[in-house]
């Protein structure tokens, strides 16, 4: 038995067996071979010149190393990160780069798999088919994104696995169907299946790792030996070469010889048999015989003492992660020392599931990752109010703001603003704006964005046509100039910060500043960010610095500058924002995840802190936080309801 590694790629339409995207090394340190497989992926295309290099780096740096698989790898693709990242710090956005990678260390046998960014693998064991992705999850951070790299880590034999790397583009054409008919063809025609599911990509690259007979564990993981080919069919893409059809894809290792189907012709006189070999025959008896007694009482002590080695090795580099994740720091570090904790935990017991200090180690693994995770399950939540029978149906609840001592609440399908007392918490919601009415001669279109202006003591609020109207309490809304608004690409948020007006303009890759002037903002606007990419911002909060939430990321800039993102260290990366309020006496930010049902908190300098959680945020719309900080409201379909997010109104 041995590792047979096969591989193809395709690159710019034409079939080959090496590629850009994959770099192959072998580690050899005091008696022990490790072979290294990295497969690069770009995030665009303006990356995808550089996928050979950061693939490379990694091996590079891999080979280095002198740690445990999991952590020499983890050290590995971190380094390589930060290189790229620092990179990225210094360019213009449109030159910085961003690539997913997925490597796989082998060493006697065992396969340790790491992924970081996009990439997909396939395992094929006696549980069926696995596949193993990145998305949703903290490890789909790509090398030379913005936020901290977690890799997620697998081990397995491949005495009973089968591993394929493929990249994405290819396994969306090819579908889940085919990989599993390409691994229940067997190793030597996995690729070969595949290929003629996947040819006609313009580039793509497949890796097939698996342990099989016949193939010597010396042998060059890549020596040529191309699979039986495919049916012919047309080609499908256009290829430049001499005329002949493109090969297949080719494996590495020696290929297993051909069994002998005709026997041989015995030279000699004619009518003479062939004499036995009588002192072959002894001698060959004579080694099966060392050869069983060697396997009956030589090799079993051996084979324990290296199960042994395997297994303390596998628990002392657990140990050693899983004492950094322990010990404190910053959340995404302490969360990739989990990860790799957990990889080697895995592998431990994978050698010996009994043994105690291995549950040991996972019991304690799952105290640190109930600590990272920081879920605080909400009890006692306050209801303020219910819109069934509340408000006069269709109502569609858009947006929440508070100031004044009430809550004033945008609702979209018939262009409606209300205010809610909160000093009166029985009493019903009052209108206090309508589109389609007239005020102070200006016609009042459907309600678009609002923002509390503290300075004024009054509710800014932006409707379809642009126009800008100020309502306070206990007042008809009145309308105020606004210069330039018609001009502006498009208008996703408003925020005030010490009476000047913030516009955001993702469409323009702008935030606008409008100093007050007059009666309102009849004033030249400034731009604030030099056109960056924020084209999915959705929403703003403004003091000294600027915050922009996306639908997975909650971005920091200050003076046009932008800063490491915030959210650094949580379990799995927001999906779809739904409001961003700020806590300014206690560097805090709560942003609503809707798609992840739960709020989320970060200190400003990144940090993730809690994640709230309760089954009425099953239609999150938005969030007001309480001048003190004391009370977070929270908006839903359904209603508002109110908890205290600092006094622990819950259970982490």
């Amino acid at each position: 038995m041995g590792v047979w590694i096969g591989r193809y790629c395709i690159v710019a339409g034409e079939v080959r067996e090496h590629g850009p995207w994959i770099v192959e090394r072998q580690r050899v340190r005091d008696d022990e071979s490790v072979r290294l497989l990295v497969l690069a992926e770009p995030v665009d295309q303006r990356s995808s010149e550089f996928c050979a290099e950061v693939a490379g780096a990694v091996a590079e740096l891999f080979g280095r190393e002198s740690l445990s698989l999991t952590g020499g790898l983890l050290r590995a693709l971190q380094q390589a990160h930060a290189n790229l990242a620092e990179w990225n710090r210094r360019s213009l956005r449109e030159h910085q780069v961003a690539v997913g990678i997925s490597c796989v260390a082998i060493r006697d046998g065992e396969a340790t798999l790491a992924m970081a960014g996009p990439g997909v693998a396939h395992v094929n064991g006696p549980e069926g088919v696995r596949r193993l992705s990145t998305d949703g999850q903290p490890a789909a951070m790509p090398l030379g994104g913005p936020q901290p790299l977690q890799p997620l880590f697998q081990s397995f034999r491949l005495a009973d696995h089968q591993l394929l790397l493929l990249s994405s583009q290819a396994e969306r054409a090819a579908g889940a169907e085919a990989v599993t008919r390409a691994f229940a063809a067997g190793p030597r025609r996995a690729l070969a299946q595949l290929y003629v599911r996947t040819r006609a990509q313009r580039d793509m690259a497949a890796v097939l790792v698996a342990e099989i007979e016949g193939v010597d564990g010396d042998t060059p993981a890549f020596a040529l030996s191309a699979p039986e080919p495919p049916p012919a069919e047309p080609a499908r893409s256009a290829r430049v070469d001499s005329g002949a059809a493109a090969e297949p894809p080719v494996g590495g290792g020696a290929r297993p010889p051909l069994p002998v189907l005709r026997r041989q012709r015995v030279a000699g006189r004619p009518g003479e048999g062939a004499r036995l070999p009588w002192r072959a025959i002894v001698l060959a008896l004579a080694a099966v015989i060392a050869i069983a007694a060697l396997a009956r009482f030589v090799l079993p002590p051996l084979l324990a003492q290296d199960r042994d080695a395997k297994l303390g090795t596998a628990i002392a580099s657990a140990e050693r992660h899983l004492a950094t994740a322990e010990a404190g720091g910053e959340a995404g570090e302490r969360r990739a020392q989990l990860q790799a904790a957990q990889a080697e935990i895995a592998g431990a017991r994978s050698i010996d599931e009994q043994e105690p200090r291995v549950q040991q180690l996972d019991q304690r693994a799952q105290t640190v990752l109930r600590q990272l995770d920081a879920v605080v399950d909400l009890h006692g939540l306050r209801k303020v109010i219910e819109f069934d029978g509340t408000l006069t149906a269709p109502a569609r609840p858009a947006a929440l703001r508070l100031g004044g001592g009430a809550l004033w609440l945008l609702e979209s399908d018939r262009g409606r603003v209300f205010t809610l007392d909160l000093a009166r918490p029985d009493a019903p919601p009052v209108e206090v704006y309508r589109g389609g009415s007239s005020y102070g001669g200006t016609a009042a279109r459907a309600p678009l964005q609002i923002a509390w202006d503290a300075a004024e003591q009054r509710l800014l609020l932006l409707d379809a046509e642009r126009a800008l109207f100020a309502i306070q309490r206990g007042a008809t809304p009145k309308p105020l100039p606004l210069r330039g608004a018609a001009d502006l690409r498009s208008l996703q948020a408003l925020a005030v910060y010490r009476g000047n007006l913030y516009l955001l303009d993702p469409q323009g890759g702008e935030v606008w500043r409008y100093l007050p002037a007059g009666a309102g903002f009849d004033s030249e606007r400034s731009d604030l960010l030099g056109r960056a990419e924020i084209h999915t911002a959705q929403a703003l909060f403004v003091d000294a610095e600027l915050f922009l939430l996306e639908p997975a990321a909650l971005r920091h800039f200050r003076e046009g500058r932008e800063l490491p993102p915030l959210l650094r260290g949580v379990d799995r990366a927001p999906d779809g924002a739904a409001g961003l309020v700020s806590d300014q006496a206690r560097g805090r930010l709560y942003s609503a995840d809707r798609g992840g049902r739960r709020i989320l908190a970060t200190d400003r300098n990144g940090a993730f802190i809690a994640q709230y959680r309760h089954p009425q945020f099953f239609d999150l719309r938005d969030l007001a936080l309480s001048d003190d900080g004391t009370e977070l409201y929270v908006l839903t379909g359904s209603g508002i309801y109110a908890f205290p997010p600092l006094t622990g109104a819950g259970r982490p």
